[in-house]
């Protein structure tokens, strides 16, 4: 009697403890983490923003949207440009809990963002596009995969351009995202003179009168054009100035080097010449298998900000599956060092990054590698 009144006993025990099992593994599957993304996802910004979104979800399609047992759910906001609507989609992030932001498509707005999630301790914001040097070497809860817009992140660029005989830079930026555009031209002018190079003639702005601007540019008669600016601003001002016979040389920076620049610009924008941290014609398997897939489901090749967007996403999800979501800078920092899709992406103790560097032009309507 005794002997079958514990068998029973035993095999209750045993059900109940499987059971137990079973309901937790069900609960470990069923935790959610939701990811906020924010930018601009319409308007003149939106070729940025909708390629970052594009990185996106192949990362997390790639992955299954998971992080080990951990499922993630998508949250997007667009910020239209618009600081009043940022602050709002910021804020209902919070209110949601949400921990991890990926955003935003440029600095202006990142600055805008950054000024809330500063403030709470368990969140982490992480961008693929915001390089403002305004935000190099803080110890807050923003990091990025973008190199910061530093003096010494133009040399290799500025040596370059002073070796090829150009001294004398006019600098164009766009008002709208200044905190990103003229800090460009700043540290870009503070590596030019300290190789050797001059002080900038002027800097000028997009918004104004085009044929103002023009003459101011043949009064001043510089060798060499800077535009820090949106793709479509920046075919629309090279467009001009070729109409208008100007010839001068003229750079730009990685905002504006998207396959939109070249469909805008067309002929006029062959000779510009670029200085990024990525190569679109890598021979790196990684890079190759992502932008098959990128083309595949996309119908287009992938920006250099919809290649970083993927490997942040990625940053992510490897800092999931250690940790809890509200850790997401400790791991990170932690760890240091990751595989890109073309090369290490190493992070400072302030999320700050270092990467290899190509010089680049347009030819034949195609972006192609400077080799000196």
């Amino acid at each position: 009697m005794n002997k079958k009144f514990f068998t029973i006993a035993f095999a209750l025990l045993a059900m109940v403890f499987i059971t137990i099992i079973i309901v937790f593994d069900n609960k470990k599957e069923e935790e959610i983490v939701k990811i906020g993304f924010i930018g601009a996802l319409t308007g003149k910004y939106s070729v940025l923003g909708n390629a970052m979104m594009n990185g996106v979800y192949l990362a997390l399609e790639d992955h299954n949207y998971k992080a080990g047992n951990k499922k993630i759910e998508l949250i997007l906001r667009d910020d239209k440009q618009d600081v009043e609507l940022n602050k709002k989609y910021i804020n209902e992030f919070i209110a949601q809990d949400i921990k991890i932001v990926i955003g935003n498509v440029t600095s202006t707005m990142s600055k805008i963002s950054m000024s809330i999630i500063n403030k709470h301790d368990d969140m982490f914001m992480i961008s693929a596009a915001t390089a403002s040097n305004e935000f190099t070497s803080r110890d807050d809860r923003f990091f990025r995969v973008h190199v910061a817009n530093n003096p010494k992140r133009f040399d290799g660029f500025t040596q370059c351009m002073i070796k090829d005989g150009y001294k004398k830079v006019y600098g164009i930026y766009d008002p709208f995202n200044r905190t990103y555009t003229k800090d460009f031209l700043e540290n870009f002018e503070k590596s030019f003179i300290r190789n050797g190079g001059e002080d900038f003639l002027a800097y000028n702005k997009t918004d104004v009168n085009l044929d103002k601007l023009v003459e101011d540019i043949q009064n001043v008669n510089p060798d060499l054009i800077l535009i820090c600016a949106n793709s479509v601003d920046t075919a629309r001002v090279i467009q001009y100035l070729r109409l208008k016979n100007i010839d001068t040389k003229i750079a730009s920076s990685e905002w504006a080097m998207t396959n939109e620049f070249v469909e805008n610009g067309g002929k006029s924008v062959d000779g510009v010449l670029f200085n990024i941290d990525y190569d679109s014609n890598s021979t790196s398997p990684r890079y190759v298998s992502f932008a098959k897939k990128y083309k595949e489901k996309y119908k287009v090749e992938p920006s250099m900000f919809a290649s970083k967007a993927y490997e942040l996403t990625e940053i992510i999800i490897d800092s999931l599956k250690k940790g809890d979501e509200t850790q997401i800078k400790e791991q990170v920092l932690a760890k240091r060092v990751y595989q890109g899709l073309q090369d290490e992406i190493i992070f400072d103790e302030y999320g700050d990054v270092k990467r290899k560097f190509y010089n680049f032009t347009i030819k034949d309507g195609q972006y192609k590698k400077v080799v000196k």
